[in-house]
Parts: C-alpha cells; sequence; structure tokens
C-alpha cells in the first residue's frame, strides 16, 4: 500500500521527532507525498465539585505559545518540502483532533509517537496514540524512540 497524504501528530518529544522524520523520508523517497503535521494543545480545564474553571490567563498565553514554539519547530523541519508538507495547530482533546484532521484532509496514514511529553502514561501506549490506534480508520504508525 502506498501512502501519498500522511499525518504526523508532533508534539516536541522524541517518538513525535522519530514520527516526523519518518514522514521526511517517505517524502524523500516519494515526490508525490504530502506531509501534514498538526500540534494539538489544550487549555488546562479543571472541576471543583460542581463547578468549571480554567486556568488563569497568563497560564493559558505560556500554554499558547509554547504551542506556537513547537509549530514553528515543526515548520522548519519541514520547510524544504514546499507545498508538500503543511503545519496546523490546533486546540483540542488531542486524540480526536487527530482524527478529526485526519479524515478532514483526506489522509490515507497517520504517524504518531508511542508517548508524548505528558506525564500521564498507559500501560502500553500513551493515552493519545491509544485512542487514535483504536478509533482511527486509517493505518496508523506508531514510533518509538
Amino acid at each position: 500500500m502506498e501512502f501519498k497524504r500522511v499525518l504526523v501528530a508532533y508534539d516536541g518529544s522524541e517518538p513525535s521527532k522519530s514520527a516526523l522524520q519518518h514522514a521526511i523520508d517517505l517524502a524523500e523517497k516519494d515526490k508525490e507525498v504530502h506531509v501534514n503535521v498538526v500540534h494539538i494543545f489544550q487549555l488546562p480545564q479543571y472541576f471543583i465539585g460542581d463547578v468549571f474553571a480554567t486556568a488563569s490567563p497568563q497560564v493559558n498565553e505560556e500554554i499558547y505559545e509554547y504551542a506556537e514554539q513547537l509549530s514553528a519547530q515543526a515548520k522548519e523541519t519541514v520547510s524544504f518540502l514546499g507545498d508538500r508538507a503543511t503545519v496546523d495547530l490546533i486546540q483540542g482533546p488531542a486524540g480526536q483532533a487527530i482524527l478529526n484532521y485526519a479524515e478532514k484532509h483526506h489522509n490515507d496514514l497517520i504517524i504518531i509517537g508511542s508517548r508524548g511529553l505528558s506525564g500521564l502514561k498507559e500501560f502500553v501506549l500513551g493515552s493519545v496514540s491509544h485512542h487514535v490506534v483504536q478509533n482511527s480508520r486509517i493505518p496508523v504508525l506508531v514510533m518509538k524512540s
């Protein structure tokens, strides 16, 4: 099976850097391959009893600035591919946002790191990669570093 529209979930972790490099390798071998890189960020939300609270504007701004830095890092990495690569920054729950993006952009492969930067880990895969693998309608390649 040939993959022509590859989605990479990028969060700056070592496994996501491996995922991005693998996508770049595919694009270098086949000039028809288009690479979509997506960084998903989510602003903190807290439930205190029946009350829903968000982080302070300063914390939200810091999270957004960090997300922009990661997106810029990814853009620099794939810039040599020209119009065969795009980088998008999306806010929302990461697993579902990746799946929605893949469907909207007609990707035929998702490459994702086995674990991101989150401190919360599942038994075998990180929670985001686990969600993507379990719910994707297209092949998912999970990279370990």
